[in-house]
């Protein structure tokens, strides 16, 4: 039974300033705070907010890169019960005007980089600058009403990369629970851990990351922009103890010669987003760090939902690519994709994975018949495939709506990108299904190379020699690319691909 510590990730932020109160907690480019001056700064922007009328329950948008101004008021809000959602700043235009308007948001936060696009969103007069200014002089007497663990604290805009966006609602204590069971994802427990958070505000993995370290007291540094060198400068410079990134990040690292870096602070170097591979496991701990750990979290789940591996499972010959065990007090299991939630298939076959935990969410935003149908008493039907092995291992296999059906066979994109990534010359992979008049659908694959002679011939000989694919599931088509394209929130867009 999960046991809460803190009931409200609002108590829980107030707590952790408190007792950090003369250390740095926050670091970005341009200032660090510590314990108490971060309070300070979140109470002023919470009387702020009073001001202005807004009240528990109200909703802003963010529209930020990873910074301190954003950091505080976001804090803040969660303090005061009025509830953040951040656009993802690669979004169109009008796909965030909708947004907004859906999530009725009543101010626009945004950088002063931003603000001509944030312009372009929502009237000027409820546009706000998170400038310098904005935080100076400011009273810091506030009153906020009873923040209520049950309250909404949180509304997450999934990527859509697979189709339209959905708003993930989260509450006070789906956040606070979050928080405590992060640091089972990174092993790191103590307040002299520290980590670096290059992700925007609108990925769910901002929140995975920032508020574990809001719990442990950690020190969190804030980038605006991921560069390889840059990323690697501040891991030495910072003595960062926990490194995140999606594998296509740290194969950008990899290439930007780490060596000519100290990393030895490095505790845990962490990847997720997608299944990991035994070269991309070998070469982060001959050439970053020996402990490498992976989780499989989703804006739904939370934390406390977490399938975590860490080197001793990574490490192990056909284990790169699991997810590992489900953390304490959750529970997953594979069931029939066209069942029920209580239709659990065999050990070993192929299901739909679902999770339950004390992070999971509430349900969609102003959805309630996809609510319905995706959750169910503290259970979440991820749509993700998967496998539990004999060992308890979970495998992640792709998403329900990546299966391509190829004369009658059906295949998971992610499965035969998983097998082409193992090729020593092949940087990024994707496969997509195209119509076909034969086949129903053909598969077809699109390949970033660091090979320049690289071709179809030689992938193919690869994946047959070394047995890593039927021949039934191999491409019938290559298409090689400089790079591949992604949707806003940085997640590969296959809609792109197919099209």
């Amino acid at each position: 039974m999960y046991h809460v510590i803190n009931p409200t990730i609002a108590s829980l932020i107030e707590k952790s300033c408190q007792s950090k109160a003369d250390e740095v907690f926050l670091v970005d480019d341009n200032q660090c705070l510590t314990g108490e001056l971060l309070w300070k700064l979140i109470c002023s922007v919470v009387t702020w907010l009073n001001k202005k009328g807004l009240k528990k329950g109200d909703v802003v948008a963010f529209y930020c890169t990873s910074s301190i101004p954003h950091a505080v008021t976001f804090f803040a809000c969660l303090v005061c019960g009025v509830v953040p959602c951040c656009l993802h700043v690669r979004e169109t235009n009008e796909r965030n005007k909708k947004s907004i308007n859906f999530v009725n948001a009543k101010y626009l936060f945004t950088d002063q980089v931003l603000f001509e696009q944030a312009r372009n969103l929502i009237e000027d007069d409820v546009v706000i600058v998170l400038s310098p200014e904005f935080f100076e002089g400011k009273e810091n007497k506030f009153k906020t009403d009873h923040i209520d663990w049950n309250d909404l604290a949180l509304i997450l805009i999934s990527s859509g990369t697979t189709g339209e966006p959905k708003c993930i609602s989260h509450n006070q204590r789906t956040l606070a629970a979050t928080a405590e069971y992060g640091p089972h994802s990174y092993n790191c427990w103590s307040n002299t851990d520290s980590t670096i958070v290059v992700m925007a505000p609108s990925f769910a993995a901002w929140v995975h990351t920032v508020l574990p370290f809001i719990f442990i007291q950690g020190r969190i540094v804030f980038s605006s922009q991921f560069d390889p060198a840059t990323f690697l400068k501040t891991l030495e410079v910072e003595k960062i103890t926990l490194a995140p990134l999606v594998p296509t990040a740290w194969r950008m690292v990899l290439a930007g010669k780490p060596k000519n870096y100290d990393l030895s602070h490095l505790k845990t170097i962490f990847f997720s987003g997608e299944p990991g591979s035994e070269s991309l496991v070998k070469d982060l701990q001959d050439k970053i760090g020996p402990n490498v750990m992976t989780s499989y979290l989703a804006s739904e789940g939370g934390c406390a939902s977490g399938v975590v591996a860490d080197s001793n499972i990574l490490s192990v010959e056909g284990q790169a690519s699991s997810t590992g065990y489900v953390v304490k007090d959750a529970e997953v299991k594979i069931i029939n994709p066209e069942g029920d939630f209580e239709e659990k298939i065999r050990v070993g076959e192929v299901g739909e994975i679902v999770l339950k935990s004390a992070s999971v969410a509430l349900g969609y935003f102003a959805n309630p018949a996809l609510s319905q149908k995706k959750f169910l008493n503290g259970w979440w039907r991820s749509g993700d495939l998967g496998v539990i092995e004999e060992n308890g291992l979970l495998y992640v296999k792709g998403r329900l709506d990546n299966q391509i059906n190829t004369g009658g066979i059906k295949i998971h994109a992610e499965e035969v990108e998983a097998c082409l990534l193992q090729h020593p010359y092949i940087q990024a992979a994707a496969v997509v299904g195209i119509p076909d008049d034969k086949w129903g659908q053909k598969i077809i694959a699109h390949i970033v190379s660091n090979y320049s002679e690289m071709n179809a011939e030689e992938i193919v000989n690869f994946c047959l020699i070394n047995e890593l694919l039927p021949k039934a599931h191999l491409p019938k088509e290559f298409y090689f690319h400089d790079k591949l394209p992604v949707g806003p929130t940085g997640k590969l867009y296959r809609r792109g691909l197919s099209a």
